[in-house]
C-alpha cells in the first residue's frame, strides 16, 4: 500500500469520525432555557411554525379532494408539511424547561406537536394510497389540529 492509496481512506475515516462524533454531541445535550420568558418565546414560535404545516397540508388536502389539486402536488406538500414538523419538535423538545412550572406546558406543546406529525402522516398515507375517504378524515383532523395550535399558542402569555 502506497502513501498515496492510505489517504483517501484516512481521510473518509476522519470524516466518519467527525460526523458521528458531532451528531453524538447534539443529541446528548438538552440546552437549558434561561428564563420562563424564553422557554414561552421558544413554545410560541413551535407552535406558530406546525399551525403553519398544518394549515398548508389542510389547503392541499381540500384542494386535492375538490378536484383541485393533483395527487402529486398533494403528496409534495403534505410530505413536506410532515418532514417540517421533526426538526419544530426537536427544537422545542430540545430546550429544558426554566422550572418545573414550565413542564406542563413542554407536555401540551410537545403532546400538539406530536398529535400533528401523526395526522400529517395519516394525511400523506391517504394521498399516496388514492384513499379519498381516509384524506377527508385527516383534512378535517389537520382543521382541527390547526385551532388547536392557535388557541394553545394564543393562550400563552
Amino acid at each position: 500500500m502506497t502513501a498515496r492509496s492510505g489517504c483517501p481512506r484516512l481521510v473518509r475515516a476522519a470524516v466518519a469520525l467527525a460526523v458521528v462524533l458531532s451528531v453524538l454531541l447534539q443529541t446528548a445535550c438538552a440546552t437549558p432555557a434561561f428564563d420562563r420568558g424564553a422557554y414561552l418565546q421558544n413554545a410560541k414560535a413551535a407552535l406558530e411554525s406546525a399551525t403553519s404545516e398544518a394549515r398548508t397540508a389542510e389547503l392541499a388536502a381540500s384542494a386535492r379532494l375538490s378536484g383541485r389539486a393533483t395527487r402529486a402536488y398533494t403528496d409534495t406538500v403534505v410530505t413536506s408539511s410532515e418532514k417540517a414538523m421533526g426538526p419544530i419538535q426537536t427544537s422545542f423538545g430540545g430546550v429544558d424547561p426554566a422550572s418545573r412550572q414550565d413542564d406542563a406546558l413542554r407536555d401540551t406543546v410537545l403532546g400538539v406537536l406530536g398529535d400533528t406529525e401523526d395526522a400529517l402522516a395519516q394525511a400523506r398515507i391517504a394521498v399516496r394510497r388514492n384513499d379519498r375517504p381516509a384524506l377527508g378524515r385527516a383534512r378535517i383532523e389537520l382543521a382541527e389540529l390547526g385551532q388547536r395550535l392557535q388557541d394553545t399558542r394564543d393562550g400563552l402569555p
